[in-house]
């Protein structure tokens, strides 16, 4: 590699995957709006597990959702990957979310009638996914997030934890290019949250994902590699990771979430 090609791939490996510029989101009319988000500016690199954190009311779920385009932003561009994600046209979008990102909610939104496999499997499928691609793919990506036991059972047969774990494997098998998480622990007990929570720290670390990551608990917060904080719709502070170890970064996280005020998981 010469010089030029060296310059040029250490670049491109911090350039932003998603960037957010200038976003606001007004709700309401006729003299009464509230400004959801206001003048937000944000850039996430590729490989990043960015945490939102902030109070009740300060704008962490309209930002995700302005990013998954299940809302649109009243002013400023998103973009994903260069692409000007809020010029979508509708028809657009469902082929976008399905292809260039992958969603873990607080209630694991598996379906009732398929199995763990089928579950993971639905975004192959959809895409139409060669049968044996898709039986490597799912059969690798379970024993990679120690699921394999659950594959052939039904969600209701599942532990919270075990359907979170399944989940986040639907959620990356298609390779998306961001994976949306929207306070993914909310629903978990401490134990499966930390399962979960080492699962997003895996895929991050070791299968590249990018993840943007809503919550309210500092404890998940901890597992990314920088948590920015909302208030009042605007980008109020952030703090990263860098070399410390997770207790630090968890004490730095708590710290500015004392000042904001807001409310906090703290374990």
């Amino acid at each position: 590699m010469n010089e030029k090609d060296a310059a040029t791939a250490i670049a491109g490996s911090d350039a932003a995957l998603l960037e957010l510029e200038h976003v606001g989101k007004l709700y309401g009319g006729k003299g009464v709006v509230t400004r959801a988000l206001d003048d937000v500016s944000l850039r996430v690199r590729r490989g990043e597990f960015v945490a939102i954190m902030g109070p009740s009311g300060s704008g962490k779920s309209t930002l995700l959702n302005c990013v998954a385009t299940i809302d649109s932003a009243t002013s400023g561009r998103i973009s994903l990957s260069g692409k000007d994600i809020t010029r979508l046209r509708r028809s657009e979008l469902s082929k976008f979310r399905r292809d260039e990102l992958g969603f873990i909610f607080q209630d694991s939104n598996l379906l009732d009638t398929l199995t763990g496999f089928e579950n993971i499997a639905l975004a192959l499928t959809l895409k139409g996914e060669r049968p044996s691609i898709i039986e490597s793919a799912v059969t690798e990506l379970a024993r990679t997030l120690g699921i394999e036991e659950v594959l052939q059972k039904y969600p209701q047969q599942m532990s919270g934890g075990q359907r979170q774990r399944v989940a986040a494997a639907r959620a990356i098998v298609g390779k998306p290019q961001l994976i949306l998480a929207d306070e993914p622990t909310g629903a978990l007990d401490s134990k499966s949250s930390a399962v979960l929570l080492d699962v997003l720290e895996n895929m991050n670390a070791n299968m590249g994902a990018t993840i943007l990551m809503v919550t309210h608990d500092a404890f998940a917060a901890s597992y990314s590699t920088r948590t920015v904080f909302l208030r009042d719709g605007r980008l109020f502070n952030e703090v990263s990771r860098g070399n410390d170890p997770r207790s630090e970064y968890y004490q730095k996280i708590m710290d500015v979430m004392a000042f904001l005020g807001g409310e906090i998981d703290a374990r």
